[in-house]
């Protein structure tokens, strides 16, 4: 059955909805492949056996991550299309974070019999936009049944940037701590998901941390202008305080952070007040902000700040790294206890948003 049978499946009555079983693999990568702009020349993607890009001299950045439903979402919470782009972001997020520029993906899926062929549509309408966004094109994958679960892998490969890749580690004592952006968020907007309250809102506040959260940013161009003055730079995906000991794990080294410094926004903090919560921890635990952690050799700092007066880049020094092993978070004089059981585990049992 080719992608026109579709519409006969409509017009017949056979379906009020159009379901994976009802129309095969060949079918369903049909529409991926017709929702995809064409990939640029010397590139092979959707229709062969395998995917070929061109040599690079630098050498190819590479990563993977997958979104299990009711694991990493929720379709009440979220649509096919948000999905979609923020399956995207979330690995272009792992170039940015190593200062380099993504240039092609791969998608596998794992559909439901009974899922919505539309709903497919959807999720690569949004994968295509996302791509089109960072100038990247997608190159093939893999269609799969699955019993029950909807999944979505992504793998993204990226090009260096012209001083090679940027590790998370490499970071030393006197370097000075900056982040992008705005931390907390993204959980502020899973806060309220949690609570039933759903995108669009009327209110500011709910709108602006639900955007962080179902429609987040990779920041590539951050990303390449901080990579060459870095010793080490990661992305904010699970929590700053888990990036923060990924980052201190090796070297003898530590961190010292200022809570007030901070970058959590008005609307993060309207809604952790409402809800009886800390806003600080929605920015120390919380994860998905998909902003930047760099560490910045003290020479290098005028530069940083040069950038933010030219570029209009939001980013704000929070703290340094020291020769003490340790996470030391000051707040109001004092220091703060970490809490590691908060934040985002991968194989917790169960995550408290309430």
């Amino acid at each position: 059955m080719d992608i026109l049978d579709i519409g006969k499946l409509k017009r017949s009555g056979q379906s009020e909805k159009t379901r994976v079983k009802d129309v095969g693999e060949r079918s369903i990568i049909s529409v991926i492949h017709r929702l995809q702009a064409i990939v640029p020349m010397g590139y092979v993607g959707i229709g062969d056996d395998a995917a070929y890009l061109p040599p690079s001299d630098k050498g190819w950045l590479i990563s993977q991550d997958m979104l299990i439903e009711d694991v990493h979402f929720r379709w009440g919470w979220i649509t096919p299309e948000q999905l979609g782009a923020k399956a995207v972001i979330v690995n272009m997020s792992d170039i940015a974070a190593m200062g380099g520029v993504p240039k092609a993906i791969l998608t596998s899926i794992a559909l439901p019999g009974d899922f919505e062929v539309e709903a497919i549509e959807a999720l690569y309408r949004g994968i295509s936009k996302a791509l089109d966004r960072y100038r990247a094109v997608l190159i093939g994958g893999d269609t799969v049944l699955s019993p029950d679960k909807f999944t979505l892998d992504v793998s993204v490969l990226g090009e260096p940037g012209p001083h090679g890749p940027v590790l998370l580690t490499g970071a030393k004592p006197g370097d000075r701590l900056f982040v992008t952006g705005r931390l907390g968020a993204s959980y502020a907007g899973l806060v309220l998901l949690s609570h039933g309250i759903k995108w669009p809102s009327t209110s500011v506040s709910y709108r602006s941390v639900l955007q962080a959260h179902l429609a987040p940013l990779a920041r590539v161009q951050a990303g390449t202008q901080l990579g060459p003055l870095a010793h080490a730079m990661t992305d904010i995906s699970d929590g700053l305080i888990s990036e923060l000991r990924a980052m201190t794990r090796f070297g003898g080294i530590g961190v010292k952070i200022q809570a007030e410094k901070i970058p959590v926004d008005e609307a993060t903090r309207d809604v952790a007040q409402e809800y009886g919560k800390d806003a600080l921890d929605f920015a120390l635990y919380g994860g998905e902000d998909y902003e930047l952690l760099v560490a910045i050799p003290p020479s290098r700092v005028h530069e940083v700040e040069k950038l933010c007066l030219t570029c209009g880049l939001s980013i704000t020094e929070i703290g340094v790294v020291t020769d003490t092993l340790g996470i030391h978070v000051g707040r109001n004089g004092e220091e703060m206890k970490i809490d590691d059981r908060k934040g985002f585990h991968h194989f917790a049992v169960d995550r408290d948003q309430s």
